[in-house]
């Protein structure tokens, strides 16, 4: 019997409403369990953790011990970091600062990352990262969290004002002896952390970047990363996107 194509989408529709109640969560092989609450995290979670977008990127860098996450979403990136630890003969947990302009992401973060409390150094920091100097800017927030932008507005997005991060004064707080590995999703915002806050990239082993090409060109991008002492190590489409590991040349 054929359904008609309202009832498939009602059907769809009670099925995302019925799964968000259904308390779903996914065993790591390191064991440690994460939890999904709805279909924006069970898109970022398939993203993550079963197409692994971003393992190839990490296989290349040392395992990183020192990590700033900016843009961090419901914490995911984190589980990684703290699975790939995990699965390591010493299980060394990295130290992370988690970073983002959507306080419910950072408290959706905090929550999912709750299990590893007792053996990790986790920082959640709200705010946004925009122009130097600048203490307020406006952030779009959109239901899907990967269309929310600093930069770009979508259909339904929501404009509210957020605190913008010293990031200088964050790096310095958080990682006086520098930064292995400083990962970047900030939905636009990647344009100001290069041009403004070159001195916390330098500071920085290796940088994992989505850039959303909203403001330049990726080989002006990749140019200004390559004065700052960057070498791209690999480049990978991500959609309309591009996600790329830069490795700082060693002295």
């Amino acid at each position: 019997m054929k359904i008609n194509f309202s009832y498939r989408r009602l059907a769809k529709s009670l099925m995302w409403r019925f799964f968000a109640s259904s308390d779903m969560q996914f065993k790591l092989r390191s064991g440690i369990t994460v939890p999904v609450a709805d279909r924006n995290e069970m898109a970022t979670f398939q993203e993550i953790f079963i197409q692994q977008e971003y393992d190839d990127f990490l296989d290349l860098i040392p395992q990183p011990l020192t990590v700033l996450d900016l843009g961090c979403n419901s914490g995911y990136f984190g589980a990684l970091m703290m699975n790939r630890a995990l699965l390591k003969p010493n299980k060394t947990m990295p130290k992370m600062v988690l970073v983002d302009a959507n306080e419910a992401a950072v408290k959706r973060a905090q929550s999912l990352l709750s299990f590893c409390a007792k053996y990790a150094d986790i920082s959640y920091v709200v705010g946004l990262i925009g122009r130097r100097g600048e203490s307020l800017a406006s952030f779009f927030i959109s239901p899907a969290s990967a269309e929310s932008s600093a930069i770009n507005r979508t259909k339904h997005a929501q404009q509210i004002e957020v605190n913008c991060i010293d990031l200088a004064a964050l790096a310095a707080q958080h990682f006086p002896a520098g930064l292995d590995l400083i990962k970047c999703d900030i939905e636009g915002g990647e344009e100001h952390l290069v041009r403004d806050w070159a001195d916390v990239l330098q500071r920085s082993k290796a940088l994992l970047i989505e850039w959303h090409g909203f403001q330049g060109e990726w080989s002006e991008f990749c140019e200004i990363l390559h004065h700052l002492g960057f070498q791209l190590i690999l480049e990978r489409p991500a959609g309309r996107y591009k996600n790329a590991l830069f490795s700082m040349n060693q002295p």
